[in-house]
C-alpha cells in the first residue's frame, strides 16, 4: 500500500526523533532513518534531501512539544510560582525522559557544529525564549509582579542554569543534590529578578 508524502514525512520525522532518543544524534543518517521507519530509502531521499533537512524537521517537532515541560503552569499565582512550576516539570522530564533530554542537547551541539550548513542553532533558544516568555510574562502581568530582568534575558538565564544542572545530573545522577542545587540557582534568579 502507497503511503502519501505527507504521512511518510511525518513518520521519517518520528523515526528521526526516537533514534536520537535511542542511540544519539550521530546515529542519524538518511539510510538509518529510512530503516527505522520501515521506509525505501529512494522515500527517504524525496521526502529530505540532506541530513540537515531532517534535523531541522525533527528539532521543528520538538519546537511543537515544548510545551511539554510547562503545561498547566499556574499564571494566575504569579511570577515566582510559574517559574518554580515550569523548572518542576523541566526537572521531572529530566528524570523521567533522560534520553529525551541528553538528545535534545545533542541536537543543540550538533546544531551549533554545523552552523554554516544548517539555520537550526539560531533557531533554538529563540523558540523556548518564546513560549517561556508568554508564560512568564503572563504569570507576571497577571499578579502585577515587578521583574527587573526583562523577560528574554530571565528565560535565556533559566535555560543556562537547567542545561548546566541537565548536563551535570546525566553524567552522575546520584553524585549530588543535583535537584536541591538546580532549585537554590533557580531562587537565586527569582531573588535577583526582585520576584
Amino acid at each position: 500500500m502507497r503511503v502519501p508524502a505527507e504521512e511518510r514525512k511525518e513518520q521519517l520525522i518520528s523515526a528521526t526523533v526516537e533514534l536520537m532518543r535511542r542511540e544519539g544524534v550521530q546515529s542519524v543518517t538518511i539510510r538509518a532513518i529510512a530503516k527505522e521507519a520501515n521506509a525505501p530509502l529512494a522515500t527517504a531521499h524525496y521526502c529530505f534531501s540532506n541530513k540537515e533537512e531532517l534535523m531541522e524537521a525533527a528539532a521543528e517537532a520538538w519546537f511543537k512539544n515544548l510545551s511539554r515541560f510547562s503545561s498547566g503552569v499556574p499564571v494566575h499565582l504569579g511570577l515566582r510560582k510559574a517559574v518554580e512550576e515550569v523548572a518542576e516539570g523541566y526537572w521531572r522530564a529530566l528524570e523521567e525522559e533522560p534520553a529525551s533530554i541528553l538528545s535534545e542537547i545533542e541536537l543543540i551541539l550538533w546544531a551549533t557544529r554545523n552552523a554554516a550548513v544548517s539555520p537550526l542553532a539560531a533557531k533554538i533558544y529563540p523558540a523556548y525564549e518564546v513560549e517561556l516568555g508568554n508564560i512568564f510574562s503572563s504569570a507576571a502581568q497577571g499578579s502585577d509582579d515587578q521583574c527587573l530582568i526583562g523577560f528574554p534575558t530571565l528565560v535565556r538565564i533559566f535555560l543556562m542554569i537547567y542545561d548546566g544542572a541537565a548536563i551535570q545530573y546525566m553524567t552522575d545522577p546520584k553524585a549530588t543534590d543535583h535537584r536541591g542545587q538546580f532549585f537554590m540557582m533557580i531562587d537565586a534568579l527569582l531573588i535577583k529578578a526582585g520576584v
